[in-house]
């Protein structure tokens, strides 16, 4: 490889134009580090309620609805599913999504469920991949005469989640990619989270557990991980060269101190990124989506076959908000444009990667908000 390491240095200017019907709904992690220094854990997704109330609200590209237990969400915003900064399973990574939420809250208990819609466009290459039977043994239409092509790509998310004594989060996570296919209700079932998908050569499932932990005030330690397969030797034996283990993890620490409206927040994480995450035979299983025609990973932002660490701060006020990042990784030779039937694949020693020669990948970002 020609470049020994790869540098990024970004610099992100924002301007919200808010009004006060935001404090009724949490768009970022704000909400979430102001309960730190209460001691009292809050959900990693947002958007989310932070009170419930009867009724309908607009805001500028979306609408919500709730009653005391139960809200909806519609329209075009950014989300998040993670403590981390770049979350493993679904993450701020993308600009946008348009869509559906929706969940039940009772505070110990949430049910929160997801439905996203992307853009389906296809190249003329991709869309012969795409009608290609001959890759996945495992669908209903393998060597078939053609594969599922329709001009459709959606993610289908649900979520359990529990907080225990106020400190301690725990969530298991379902997610579901449909592409090919236009979805239907049984896609988009909420109660059929691990629902059987064997067979299905439209669908793509992932699982995700996250974990949040407040010792005391101030302080927190969180983690994810995401499952998006594991082989096991004992009962599939001979499937090494189809579909290799494939996880993402990354563990955090952060620490808050609130000095009269100030919030400030260091914090450390590590990465963790299996080299075929995020990967599949069909662009439109592949977990990434299209924004003006660049394909931007659905998790975790850089995309697979890498580890490293981050170190960040988050300074907040009422009105302005500070990020601060720095990030090393080591990248491995694999990427999402790799394809999956790539003979490296069947080396199950280097599933774990970062595969082959590592080029440092070393990134400096800072980024500012105003509310107005």
């Amino acid at each position: 490889m020609k470049n020994s390491k790869i540098i990024v240095l970004t610099t992100i200017f924002m301007l919200f134009l808010s009004s006060m019907i935001f404090s009724t709904i949490a768009l970022n992690e704000k909400t979430l580090i102001q309960s730190i220094v209460e001691g009292k854990d809050f959900t990693n997704i947002t958007p989310y309620p932070i009170s419930l109330s009867e009724g309908l609200e607009i805001y500028p590209f979306f609408i919500t609805y709730s009653n005391d237990i139960v809200w909806l969400l519609s329209g075009l915003y950014q989300t998040n599913w993670s403590d981390l900064e770049r979350g493993v399973y679904l993450s701020d990574s993308l600009p946008y999504v348009t869509g559906f939420m929706g969940g039940y809250d009772a505070h110990t208990l949430k049910v929160v469920s997801g439905a996203y819609f992307f853009n389906p466009y296809l190249t003329e290459e991709e869309f012969l991949r795409q009608k290609d039977t001959s890759f996945d043994r495992n669908s209903d239409r393998y060597r078939s005469k053609t594969g599922y092509s329709e001009p459709s790509k959606a993610l289908f998310i649900h979520r359990v989640e529990l907080i225990l004594f106020e400190k301690l989060r725990l969530s298991l996570n379902e997610l579901k990619l449909v592409g090919g296919k236009y979805p239907d209700l049984a896609d988009a079932n909420p109660f059929g989270i691990f629902h059987n998908t064997l067979g299905e050569g439209y669908s793509n499932s992932m699982l995700g557990v996250d974990f949040s932990l407040i010792p005391v005030k101030g302080w927190q330690l969180y983690g994810q991980l995401a499952v998006d397969d594991f082989l096991v030797p004992e009962t599939e034996s001979g499937a090494e060269d189809y579909k290799p283990t494939a996880l993402a993890w990354g563990v955090g620490t952060r620490f808050v101190k609130k000095y009269n409206n100030l919030y400030i927040s260091p914090k450390f994480e590590y990465y963790k990124i299996y080299t075929w995450m995020y990967n599949q035979w069909l662009p439109y299983l592949k977990y990434t989506a299209k924004y003006n025609s660049h394909e931007i990973p659905i998790g975790f932002d850089y995309g697979n076959d890498m580890k490293g660490f981050l170190v960040g701060l988050d300074i907040f006020d009422n009105k302005v908000k500070y990020k601060f990042i720095i990030e090393r990784y080591l990248k491995g030779e694999i990427d999402l444009e790799t394809p999956y039937d790539d003979d490296r694949k069947k080396e199950k020693e280097n599933w774990s990667g970062p595969y082959g020669n590592t080029i440092p990948f070393f990134s400096i970002s800072f980024s500012f908000e105003i509310e107005i």
